[in-house]
């Protein structure tokens, strides 16, 4: 069965994301590894699924990087012609063709060698090395570039709530959405082990969809450089108020540029 292994593999790197645009819901497929050098060929069909009826199209696509996916749009009209209970059911099916750039020991089903156990205080995770390597700098480092930590099978982790860790991990697996409850704690994680994934999508959920108070979005965006977040929030700054209120918070990690900024920002609301 080894080619079936290698397919298992790879499906771990793929994710499903529903957007909504102005006129339509917009369904992507992804599969994101952080190095490069890598190409994968799939046939897929995408199904928008009703309870009488479905839609679907079919296509091809090549995955070698963040820039490659397959998407399908559905106009809102067919798209309420499909919702059950207040639900939409979306399948994606996928045949991979050829995959290049993969390691022999990325397909060899070897889970001895390819799971880690972490220490966190007096909990313990068992995780996949080369699936956290790939959403985290740090870990990849920790696990593949460190002498000191290489060959282990259980590494202690420090300065780290063994709950916020557990939440972060779910994150990662897509097992849990990122909510206002949980968000300060995964972006605090995110940054400390430089997972990219996870800081993007803690920037779209406070951009999207969070009820947070401006002042910690702003302090979020400036903390972690979230740019797109920082610009968001320029742009709902209607009042001295509400410069006022930012400003007044801790802010030691506000450099001079970002004082700049909120300087002309005041004086354009005169």
């Amino acid at each position: 069965m080894p080619v079936l292994e290698e397919k298992e593999f790879v499906m771990r790197h793929c994710f499903r994301v529903l957007y909504c645009k102005r006129h339509c819901l917009e369904a992507y497929l992804f599969c994101w590894k952080e190095d490069s050098g890598w190409s994968i060929d799939a046939d897929y069909e995408v199904k928008f699924v009703g309870k009488r009826k479905s839609f679907g199209v079919k296509g091809t696509v090549r995955f070698d990087g963040y820039e490659s996916f397959a998407n399908q749009m559905l106009p809102f009209e067919k798209a309420n012609s499909h919702v059950v209970n207040d639900k939409l059911k979306v399948e994606w099916r996928i045949k991979i063709n050829k995959m290049t750039g993969f390691d022999e020991e990325d397909s060899s089903g070897n889970k001895e060698n390819d799971d880690i156990v972490l220490k966190v205080k007096e909990e313990k995770f068992e995780v996949d090395k080369k699936f956290l390597a790939e959403n985290s700098t740090y870990f990849n480092n920790l696990f593949f570039k460190s002498s000191d930590e290489s060959g282990k099978t259980e590494i202690e982790l420090e300065d780290v709530d063994p709950q916020e860790f557990k939440k972060f991990l779910k994150v990662l697996r897509e097992e849990e959405p990122i909510d206002d409850e949980t968000v300060e704690e995964i972006l605090k994680l995110a940054d400390k082990y430089d997972s990219k994934n996870a800081l993007k999508r803690c920037e779209e959920f406070l951009i999207d969809k969070s009820a947070k108070p401006l002042k910690m979005k702003f302090n979020a965006a400036i903390q972690y450089k979230l740019n797109k977040l920082k610009k968001k929030c320029m742009s709902n700054m209607e009042s001295k108020e509400d410069i006022q209120e930012i400003a007044e918070q801790d802010a030691r990690h506000f450099n001079a540029s970002v004082w700049k900024e909120l300087l002309q920002m005041a004086l354009s609301l005169d």
